[in-house]
């Protein structure tokens, strides 16, 4: 069962240093059956009433924070069984999404957050934010692993924790623009070479960094942002979001949870997470913005307003 503890807002306490164009929506189809795996820890599957018509079976979003990182553990545990037996379609380096409660509120429920979680407020800045992503990460994503917590990745590396599990994961938190240099380090292999195995899979969690390192560092560095470039071009087939679960609103107001789980497909689902509006391939890759606002919109029967808050 999914834990949360109700001080995990709590304020923070200091972290040690570690050692080391439009595209066409798609209707619900019928997940695929390692989908149904990786979510077998969220509610039962829900189908369609009585006398009404049978829509495919699917699983209900996660409302609580915690329930989404335990969904993430399983996604998890697929892609390192993968990477251990050689399997050529498991991706190695990859980014999760985590969501995160209301800043300075005790609750575990997930809420909209503005585009991206923007709108939280963190009285603690990145210290609190990372008490409460670790919590997240070693009560739910990483519970019954072996993993050991070796603290922040340097001590000017702002909000990036790592973690180790066994020889074939790592687990690094809130690498963004500012702390690229050190992203860029641990991924090749300045930390430790064991990160650029074949069979080992690095993990990202909540990114911040934007676009493809084009703002990375300072104008002037730019041996910073070609080695940012490079590492993060879509080309390279690194760095897919293998796990979001987010709570995304329209500008009209309609509400909804986006969530993805790899191999699935990008999933929309209504507020109340009861039916399943809209659905993208891992090919179509994420919905855009305005994707997403006109199919919550349509879904809720509003009109106007396209963009997303």
């Amino acid at each position: 069962r999914a834990r949360y503890s109700p001080t995990m807002n709590a304020s923070p306490a200091p972290t040690p240093r570690a050692v080391l164009a439009p595209r066409r929506r798609r209707r619900p189809g019928k997940p695929r059956s390692v989908t149904r795996a990786v979510l077998r820890s969220s509610d039962d599957f829900l189908a369609a009433p009585d006398g009404e018509s049978a829509t495919p079976p699917f699983r209900a979003p996660p409302s609580l924070c915690s329930s989404a990182a335990t969904e993430a553990r399983n996604v998890l545990r697929v892609l390192r069984e993968g990477a251990v037996e050689g399997d050529p379609a498991v991706p190695r380096r990859v980014r999760v999404e985590l969501p995160l409660p209301p800043a300075d509120v005790r609750t575990d429920e997930m809420r909209y957050l503005g585009l991206h979680g923007q709108a939280a407020d963190w009285s603690g800045g990145m210290q609190q934010r990372l008490r409460v992503t670790k919590a997240y990460v070693e009560e739910n994503m990483l519970y019954g692993y072996d993993w050991e917590y070796l603290g922040l990745l340097d001590r000017d590396a702002d909000g990036m924790a790592v973690w180790t599990c066994g020889e074939n994961m790592t687990v690094v938190t809130h690498p963004s623009d500012t702390t690229m240099r050190f992203f860029l380090d641990l991924v090749d292999g300045v930390y430790g070479e064991r990160v650029k195995k074949k069979d080992h899979v690095l993990v990202v969690v909540n990114a911040f960094w934007s676009g493809n390192g084009e703002k990375v560092g300072q104008p002037w560095e730019l041996g910073l942002k070609k080695r940012a470039a490079a590492a993060l071009a879509p080309e390279t087939g690194d760095w897919e979001k293998v796990y979001v679960a987010r709570r995304v609103r329209s500008a009209a107001g309609a509400e909804g949870t986006l969530r993805r789980a790899w191999p699935g497909r990008w999933q929309l689902f209504d507020a109340e997470g009861v039916a399943l509006i809209g659905e993208w391939t891992p090919r179509e890759g994420e919905p855009s913005n305005r994707e997403i606002a006109e199919t919550l919109n349509e879904a809720a029967g509003a009109a106007g307003a396209a963009g997303v808050n």
